[in-house]
């Protein structure tokens, strides 16, 4: 756990200060980002591209860091950022969209 103080401390202030930000899931663990591998925060969204968008701005992210990926059933968005001088992982799971059978 010491090794994760650091990340658990940064959560508690993300939390704190982004109330209004929409729910999502947290893990304290591993990222492996551009600036390395080192604990960090994962943050994971299953909802919309908009809650994505509502973290990223919070988290003053790019548009240019964003990395797009094709997966079997959703596709994801994933970006990095520092918080409290602890990495994040930004991660967002999206469906693909429904196509209408003609």
């Amino acid at each position: 756990m010491a090794a994760q103080a650091r990340a658990i401390h940064a959560l508690a202030t993300l939390a704190h200060r982004f109330t209004t930000l929409p729910s999502t899931s947290f893990t304290v663990g591993t990222v492996c980002g551009p600036g390395g591998i080192e604990e960090g925060i994962h943050i994971d969204l299953h909802t919309c591209a908009a809650d994505f968008e509502a973290w990223r701005t919070a988290l003053d992210i790019d548009h240019g860091g964003i990395e797009y990926s094709e997966l079997s059933r959703c596709h994801s968005l994933r970006a990095y950022a520092t918080f409290d001088g602890v990495p994040v992982q930004l991660t967002a799971y999206l469906p693909y969209p429904s196509v209408a059978a003609a």
